[in-house]
């Protein structure tokens, strides 16, 4: 099989997510490029050049359950299907029976994309300023 390397290193790379996070994703925590090396996730990113313009996380919670998080795509490269590419390889990584996320009520791009990816409404709860949609799917 090959193997596929990059010019970018990881403090490099996640310092870019973290950046593209806090500028586009509207969240209400402020990430670092060293608190996402950390934190135990693994990155599924889309370069153009040495810049990520797309990124999605997983993370194993427990022997039966994966959540997704930080799925994000530079404005200027939205509406071409890497969110969603992005999405489907990182559930191809999965080794657990069900993944989850949580997305807020007013991305709507989004809930239709994970929709389409066979995800369902689990809950609606309120964050901070916000309402968050949980979503789930089964995997095997």
């Amino acid at each position: 099989m090959a193997e596929f390397y990059t010019a970018l290193s990881a403090p490099e790379m996640a310092e870019q997510i973290a950046n593209m996070l806090n500028t586009h994703n509207r969240l209400t925590t402020k990430h670092y490029g060293a608190g996402l090396v950390n934190a135990g996730g693994k990155y599924f990113v889309e370069l153009e050049r040495d810049k990520v313009i797309g990124c999605v996380g997983i993370v194993q919670e427990t022997p039966n359950l994966t959540k997704v998080f930080h799925a994000c795509v530079l404005p200027e490269f939205r509406k071409h299907g890497i969110a969603k590419k992005l999405m489907r390889i990182a559930i191809s990584q999965c080794k657990t029976s069900h993944i989850y996320g949580t997305i807020r009520s007013d991305n709507e791009a989004s809930l239709s994309m994970v929709k389409g990816l066979g995800f369902i409404y689990v809950k609606k709860d309120w964050h901070k300023d916000h309402d968050v949609i949980t979503v789930g799917r089964r995997l095997s």
